[in-house]
């Protein structure tokens, strides 16, 4: 039988251990913490490639009106998710539909603050997908109200759907015997942000109309209308294509579990390749089908395939991201080609 002394002792090593893993369990949830808010900078920062970006590819007297918009979408982007969209995508308890608590993040725990901040950066991604769309042609105070729709009503509600866990995309589809039928999975955002986004502006550009001169009024071909600094065009290419790195391969949300290491590195990997695939074969078909090279199709070739392998950069192996961003490639030129047929001015 254990005498007094060593009972107290046991006590003593028990509330030691219990000690540990509470400060263990905080030390991981600060690691977790700190991964997230470091990749959230790194995709911020994704808002200066796009506003190079675009600001090389349009005419030089554009140049202030690209970056303004693009300004707003990460100010005002920032006020409506603060405002709205937080509580449209994870307030709880929601419905699967939309969240409806945390508005103006009121009752928000600290602990929520590092996702907060990520998901903030991907809906003002998702918003300024549309700037370049829109370049040289949209009237200000429309873009300002747009900014704020996508990105405190529009992003929110689709992110709900696909990462709530009682998100209607997210539960899937299920036979009435209880089998899953079909469960959306979309790890980095390629339907969630990049479908978004583009969808918007597809509509926006196909409202708008052309900028003039884009098209010929009577044969209706299109006439190229080149940026002014093709400097500002490669910077903006290798800035998103760095950010993206962190844009999918923060997307895990933590690194301290097993494995997270293992997860974020092939999402990296896959993103690389995907990537490069797409630009180099973008280059290729460019040059297959025109008498010259084309830096701006060989970028945005890059970013199609980054974009495709967003939702499955994670679980993919690196030849299966080869093969994706060669597909993305592919369908990059095919929409490009019939979006001029139809004489929308991207």
């Amino acid at each position: 039988m254990a005498t007094p002394g060593e009972l107290a002792a046991l006590l003593n090593i028990t509330q030691e251990l219990d000690g540990l893993k509470t400060s263990v369990a905080a030390t991981n949830a600060s690691v977790d913490a700190f991964f997230l808010c470091t990749m959230a900078i790194v995709i911020y920062f994704m808002q200066c490639g796009f506003a190079f970006l675009e600001a090389g590819a349009v005419r030089s007297k554009h140049t202030t009106n690209i970056l303004i918009k693009n300004i707003l979408d990460s100010f005002i982007g920032c006020i409506a998710y603060y405002i709205f969209g937080w509580a449209l995508a994870f307030g709880e308890p929601g419905n699967a539909f939309c969240g409806n608590s945390f508005w103006a993040m009121a009752q928000l725990s600290d602990s929520k603050l590092p996702l907060w901040f990520f998901q903030f950066v991907f809906a003002a991604t998702s918003a300024t997908i549309v700037s370049g769309a829109l370049a040289e042609r949209c009237d200000f105070i429309a873009y300002v109200v747009y900014s704020f729709l996508l990105t405190g009503f529009v992003y929110p509600i689709v992110s709900h759907w696909a990462w709530n866990p009682i998100g209607w995309l997210a539960v899937g589809l299920t036979a009435q015997n209880g089998t899953l039928v079909s469960h959306y999975k979309d790890f980095a955002g390629s339907g969630v942000v990049h479908i978004t986004g583009g969808t918007a502006a597809l509509v926006a550009a196909a409202l708008l109309g052309p900028r003039i001169n884009r098209f010929d009024p009577e044969t209706g071909e299109s006439r190229a209308i080149p940026g002014h600094s093709v400097p500002l065009v490669s910077l903006g290419g290798f800035v998103l294509f760095f950010g993206f790195l962190a844009f999918n391969g923060g997307s895990q949300l933590h690194i301290q579990q097993a494995n997270d290491g293992a997860v974020v590195a092939n999402a990296m990997v896959n993103t690389v390749l995907s990537g490069s695939t797409g630009a180099f074969t973008t280059l290729l078909l460019t040059r297959l089908l025109r008498p010259h090279w084309s830096l701006l199709r060989t970028i945005n070739g890059g970013l199609a395939g980054m974009v495709a392998i967003c939702a499955g950069c994670n679980v993919l192996y690196p030849w299966g991201a080869c093969v994706m961003g060669f597909f993305a490639a592919g369908s990059y030129m095919a929409w490009s080609e019939l979006v001029l047929a139809m004489r929308i001015d991207d």
